[in-house]
């Protein structure tokens, strides 16, 4: 299975118990999931299953969700024997004041008893589940969107991990040579040691500093480990999602090897080699901030 992105868009229009609805989605990279939701006033209360819904298919990243209802939803109502009542005090305040008794019909609707909106009632069991429906469609569009962009993401970082590997199969190459250089200057270093031993010091002292020196100076298990370390990368970019975190940490295994090797084996040839390999795989960590 490949990668998916944390990013995409997706939006759709349905129909649920009679009334037309446009739902949107978008999400954003995000390292756990948080999920923003906008809803008409009526359908509060399917919230939580709309966070529920949101987060089995999106996993993780920031993710806004909007349901919009096309079809006017709040019934006017019109309180006629309250109109009535408006009128006619309205007109004696007018006779009181001696002022012209034709009342504007503005006079009248400005009472707030007078027409009012009724908000719709809460959906029926039916109507819920068209609605969830329709939103699990546009989600399932945002899953899809999300996968394109991974796949575009997956392809890059492929690329750059054919780079590492190509770095590090020339790193391999020129071990023999590195090898040779670090025994020579073990042997000059070994020399030294013994030179500067005064008598009576301790042989298990000095045992353990030239045990020091020799793991300092071999780079085989950075090799090996690095290799292990790209086999497993390569393992789990095959495998399901979630590939995002995983793959994260074997990069910081990765640079941490080609680190400690550059520095051990003290070869220009090697120490260029190890920033193409650091450099390509610090663009990957880069693209997989934004990887389920």
């Amino acid at each position: 299975m490949g990668l998916k992105s944390m990013t995409g868009f997706a939006a759709a229009a349905f129909e649920a118990g009679g009334v037309r609805y446009t739902c949107t989605a978008r999400s954003v990279n995000r390292k756990g999931f948080d999920l923003s939701v906008r809803l008409p006033v009526d359908l509060q209360g399917l919230e939580s299953d709309l966070r529920r819904l949101a987060q089995e298919v999106c996993g993780r990243g920031d993710v806004s969700l909007v349901v919009e209802r096309e079809t006017p939803a709040a019934r006017v109502v019109v309180d006629e024997e309250a109109a009535r009542q408006v009128l006619e005090a309205l007109r004696r305040v007018a006779a009181a004041a001696g002022a012209s008794p034709d009342i504007p019909i503005s006079a009248v609707t400005a009472f707030p008893d007078v027409i009012r909106s009724r908000p719709p009632a809460p959906p029926d069991d039916d109507t819920t589940q068209a609605i969830l429906e329709g939103v699990r469609r546009v989600l399932g569009r945002l899953d899809a969107a999300r996968a394109k962009e991974g796949e575009a993401l997956e392809r890059d970082i492929r690329a750059s991990l054919a780079e590492i590997r190509e770095a590090w199969a020339r790193v391999r190459a020129g071990l023999p040579e590195v090898h040779e250089a670090l025994r020579e200057r073990a042997r000059a270093r070994v020399l030294e040691v013994l030179a500067a031993v005064r008598p009576g010091e301790d042989p298990a002292a000095i045992g353990a500093a030239l045990a020091s020196l020799a793991d300092r100076m071999d780079v085989s298990e950075e090799v090996a480990r690095m290799e292990t370390h790209l086999g497993a990368f390569a393992e789990v970019l095959e495998g399901p999602p979630p590939h995002g975190r995983r793959l994260d940490f074997l990069c910081q295994e990765m640079m941490r090897e080609a680190g400690t090797l550059g520095a051990k084996a003290q070869s220009a040839a090697i120490s260029h080699l190890v920033v193409s390999v650091k450099t390509a795989t610090e663009r990957i960590r880069e693209q997989l901030a934004n990887v389920l």
